[in-house]
């Protein structure tokens, strides 16, 4: 089964060689997909990922004489969208959607597969970007607490990053407020000292914990 995998990932390397070439990407078995079987393009680092992977079937590690056919290709639902605060985007998946099964000889699958990958975007994904978010929990979690904040005060919220780590920044008043995601927590950090922490399951909780500490210090609505 090994070697199988491995010479059928060789000879997507070498059908697809030019337009692998054109686009700096390189072919590997899909962690994420079920049984990690399928076949999909991205860069060295894994920070640029194509849309299009091959989706393939058991027969793909097989000795038959085309082992490519009735896979298909799958076509990701990726974009990137504004988040609202200053120039930073965020990734939004949607639904998969998969070609029509392969029914051709291996040369004129190849050459259908060079047409897609040429067809189809090369995406952005994961956190190693400067102006993107790829953490969907994040955004949910921004976009839940973002009303309460606009409630208690006209100071701009921020996203910010540094090593990693993903904060929620405004002021009220006189004071810094940071909600950081270190890890699996959500930490609220006021004038530099830690004042709570949860860990958000469901993202609601990181807004119950700002309501606790607004209600404690009698924070007001702005009141329009």
């Amino acid at each position: 089964m090994e070697f199988l995998k491995l010479k059928r990932l060789g000879e997507v390397q070498e059908k697809l060689k030019p337009v692998l070439s054109e686009l700096g990407l390189r072919p590997r078995y899909d962690r994420n997909s079920i049984m990690g079987q399928d076949i999909c393009f991205e860069n060295e680092d894994g920070s640029l990922h194509h849309a299009v992977s091959i989706h393939v079937t058991d027969r793909v590690f097989t000795d038959s004489s085309n082992p490519w056919k009735g896979a298909c290709l799958r076509i990701a639902d990726v974009g990137e969208e504004p988040l609202g605060f200053g120039d930073w985007m965020f990734v939004e998946w949607g639904c998969p959607s998969d070609t029509p099964k392969f029914r051709g000889d291996a040369d004129e699958i190849f050459a259908e597969i060079t047409d897609y990958l040429r067809e189809y975007p090369v995406l952005r994904i994961g956190n190693t970007h400067p102006d993107l978010i790829d953490n969907t929990d994040f955004v949910k979690i921004l976009r839940d607490v973002e009303p309460t904040i606009q409630d208690k005060t006209d100071s701009p919220i921020t996203v910010n990053r540094v090593d990693g780590l993903l904060s929620i920044n405004f002021d009220i008043g006189d004071d810094k407020w940071r909600i950081e995601f270190p890890k699996s927590k959500a930490k609220l950090i006021i004038n530099g000292e830690d004042v709570d922490d949860v860990f958000p399951g469901p993202f609601e909780k990181v807004k119950e914990m700002l309501w606790k500490e607004l209600g404690k210090r009698k924070v007001r609505d702005l009141g329009f």
